[in-house]
């Protein structure tokens, strides 16, 4: 899959696309819809989102935390659906005060638009002026095929990533991963900590969180993180270590792997996979009962 930034990269593919628009947070069962809908024969399969989500600087105190604050990984949900293009365009001031036909006008002049795909929901352009009824408008205009799909629902849930954000901050995480269509996942590089967890006996990896990233209930998690075509099991601790009572409000993951696992990961970008939450971050008396809770932990997987 090619990543462009800029719609006057498009000029060289000499090729249609068929585009799927949206900012695809978490990148969830209904974009996948949209994604997979874009196909027109002899066509690229295009997305087209933004560097950042629009309401960071359109209105942000209301901007909302991220699914996917990772681009690296979420571009790859997005190649994983069969995309051939990803137009990432930074989210301006221009951009925002551009009405959405002379967006459209303008990405059909740097490329031919052979259709383009978005979500029930979805609004572009400036003031969101730019619905589905505006799209079919355009569509006879500038001849391209769009395509409307329907927001799928999950056990009454309507799925879209305001929905799932909710259900990760009530914890229930299940009912996240089967909106999602993949469990939650945090991804992060591996920094050094204080060996702490090393002197205890259960050396960790630990990953500093974004501060825009959605996350659920601090608390110690049951995990799965494949690296390096390994499959490992771990236990980890998202929170701010309140035994430790560092001066600090960075929010960590910290990862024990189980299976004697020794790898030196230091330095490594590590996508890790929340799979069952077993109970609440506490602060303990001491160093020794924590290292009693953390084997209690790991002998009840």
């Amino acid at each position: 899959m090619q990543i462009l930034h800029s719609t006057a990269d498009l000029r060289r593919l000499h090729r249609p696309i068929h585009w799927a628009m949206g900012f695809f947070d978490g990148v969830h069962r209904g974009h996948a819809a949209v994604i997979r809908s874009a196909a027109s024969p002899g066509a690229l399969r295009g997305v087209l989102t933004f560097e950042q989500h629009p309401l960071t600087l359109l209105n942000p105190a209301a901007a909302p935390k991220l699914l996917t604050p990772d681009a690296a990984f979420k571009a790859k949900r997005i190649a994983s659906l069969g995309a051939d293009l990803l137009l990432l365009l930074p989210f301006t001031r221009e951009l925002a005060d551009t009405e959405a036909g002379t967006f459209l006008r303008e990405l059909a002049a740097a490329c031919p638009i052979a259709g383009i795909s978005v979500g029930a929901n979805w609004h572009f352009g400036k003031g969101g002026r730019g619905n589905t009824e505006f799209l079919r408008r355009a569509a006879a205009e500038l001849r391209f095929t769009p395509c409307i799909n329907e927001l799928l629902s999950q056990e009454g849930d309507i799925i879209c990533s305001s929905r799932i954000r909710e259900r990760l901050a009530a914890g229930d995480l299940e009912r996240v991963g089967c909106m999602l269509g993949y469990p939650f996942t945090i991804c992060g590089r591996v920094e050094h900590g204080q060996q702490l967890a090393r002197r205890l006996g259960f050396p960790t990896a630990n990953i500093a969180l974004s501060t825009v990233a959605a996350l659920p209930p601090y608390g110690v998690y049951e995990v799965s993180c494949e690296h390096r075509g390994q499959q490992l099991r771990g236990i980890a601790n998202l929170g701010l270590r309140p035994t430790i009572r560092e001066d600090t409000k960075i929010v960590r993951l910290e990862t024990h792997f189980l299976g004697g696992y020794s790898g030196d990961l230091y330095g490594e970008q590590l996508t890790i996979s929340l799979r069952r939450f077993l109970r609440p971050e506490t602060p303990f008396r001491s160093i020794d009962a924590l290292r009693q809770q953390i084997a209690q932990d790991i002998a009840s997987l």
